[in-house]
């Protein structure tokens, strides 16, 4: 079904080769996983599937791509529109409507359907796929789990014979990718050939066919179903790669708590409107050197929590303490930091080194601390690059570079791992302790749960608007906290 002979790819203006003679056979049918750290051509080899390279993402091609025994130089991307049907990380770059039937509707009416048929495929899409709810429901009022399903059920609605997903986890909660996988495996069912890029990769033990791991442009390793499934942990991290076996990880907790209380919330509580009370009544506490995991559902008011927090949101009741003292949202908004979910929204200079220094002047001690930052965080060699012209999780790393540069005592994070390879998760893990080690507190929000178990001390579950449970992090703790990410949305 899709067979890569000896292709060799580097982008336009690019010193290096994407990819270095690589070869593939995948067959009708089966089901493979690429993994690798980023940047390593994982994007690259889907972007040869669906013919993105190199008709949008020019660059010198080497070799040759066959899709359903056809040679794709022979071929434009409208011609493999009905054979490949493409899923970005982040939905949102694929989506032509406003509301979510109309989406779906869109690639079988580019086609040129008739009405009937149209319909007929609305519904079978919404049936197969278990996502009828989601009919006729406005694309900005969507989860990001839920505009995922919608962009999956827009391409089956087309009837590839080959589905390409790239990172489609990267952005979901816990139960979403759950979700996720159930789709997956009735895709699989149906006979789809299916090739996924992924990070997180627990979800996938139990449907993959095959797994291949690429390094440096090339193909490393081929690793098959069995062994893909019971791969240990060890095994999966010495490779670069995500833990499989999440029960088996054991909690990693710095030893630097205090008795010191710094950061203290009361009753807070906030509303869109009268109708909608995301948050209320929420209270905790977390002294210095906390590092407090803030989960729930996706919509349960973590995101706006942060906000309010660093004063980008003013509490409707309730009150706030920092060292002991009252501040107001004014004040917060000064002496805390959040780095958020989106990293487009609050980068703004010309080139990484500029956005590194902004706001912070510069002189040699900020100049050796930002530079020994972005090489922790694999950035040094983008020193003079625009932020714009980076990777997602290059402008996650940059703004987390950004936060730790800030002289505050709390900063938050909202989904800091989003995208982010095991390296990359683990050099935000090492970050996060010295930030605690300094005595600073930090709030984060997060859905990843080998990242919380690596990193935090405190775990506080957000559900119905209000705090359910606050606690340590232990090993005594980890099932408890798997059970809390990993519960359906009605339970």
């Amino acid at each position: 079904m899709i067979r890569i002979e000896d292709v060799s790819f580097r982008y336009a203006n690019s010193k290096d080769d994407a990819l270095e003679h690589i070869n593939l056979h995948i067959h009708q049918g089966e089901f493979v996983v690429l993994l690798g750290s980023s940047g390593c051509g994982k994007t690259t080899i889907t972007r040869l599937i669906n013919r993105l390279v190199p008709e949008f993402f020019e660059g010198e091609l080497e070799g040759k791509v066959y899709i359903d025994g056809q040679d794709t130089s022979d071929l434009d991307i409208q011609d493999l529109a009905g054979i490949v049907g493409s899923v970005f990380q982040d939905p949102r770059s694929q989506f032509f409507a406003t509301d979510t039937t109309a989406e779906i509707a869109f690639s079988c009416e580019n086609v040129g359907l008739p009405r009937e048929e149209l319909c007929r495929r609305i519904e079978m899409a919404a049936n197969d796929l278990q996502i009828t709810k989601l009919l006729e429901r406005s694309i900005f009022e969507l989860s990001s789990g839920e505009k995922q399903s919608i962009a999956i059920a827009s391409v089956y609605a087309l009837s590839p014979k080959i589905l390409v997903l790239d990172e489609p986890s990267a952005n979901l909660d816990s139960a979403a990718t759950e979700h996720l996988m159930e789709i997956l495996n009735t895709l699989k069912k149906q006979g789809y050939t299916i090739v996924i890029s992924e990070h997180r990769i627990h979800y996938l033990k139990d449907i993959a066919d095959r797994a291949i791991l690429i390094e440096d442009g090339k193909v490393k390793k081929e690793i098959g179903a069995k062994d893909f499934k019971n791969l240990s942990n060890e095994a999966a991290n010495a490779m670069g790669l995500r833990s499989v076996q999440l029960l088996s990880i054991n909690p990693h907790v710095p030893n630097v708590l205090t008795n010191e209380e710094q950061v203290c919330l009361k009753d807070i509580s906030y509303y869109y409107d009268k109708t909608d009370e995301p948050l209320k009544n929420v209270s905790f506490s977390a002294n210095k050197g906390s590092i407090v995991g803030i989960v729930g559902n996706n919509g349960v008011g973590k995101s706006t929590l942060l906000e309010i927090i660093c004063g980008l949101k003013k509490e409707m009741s309730g009150s706030f303490l920092i060292n002991g003292k009252p501040v107001n949202h004014k004040i917060r908004n000064r002496d805390t930091f959040l780095v958020m979910q989106n990293s487009d929204y609050q980068l703004f200079t010309e080139s990484v080194e500029k956005e590194l220094y902004l706001g912070n002047g510069e002189n040699e001690q900020l100049r050796k601390k930002g530079l020994s930052l972005l090489e922790r965080m694999g950035l040094s060699d983008y020193l003079q690059q625009h932020p714009a012209s980076l990777s997602g999780g290059q402008k996650q790393r940059l703004c987390i570079a950004v936060a730790c540069m800030k002289d505050t005592d709390v900063i938050c994070f909202d989904e800091p791992t989003s995208g982010l390879d095991y390296t990359s998760m683990k050099n935000v893990s090492a970050l996060l302790h010295e930030l605690s080690e300094a005595g600073k507190t930090l709030l984060v929000t997060s859905h990843d749960y080998e990242f919380l178990m690596s990193t935090c001390t405190h775990i506080c579950y957000l559900k119905a608007g209000h705090v359910e449970d606050y606690f340590e992090v232990q090993k005594e703790t980890a099932c408890k906290i798997y059970r809390i990410l990993f519960q359906k949305e009605d339970e």
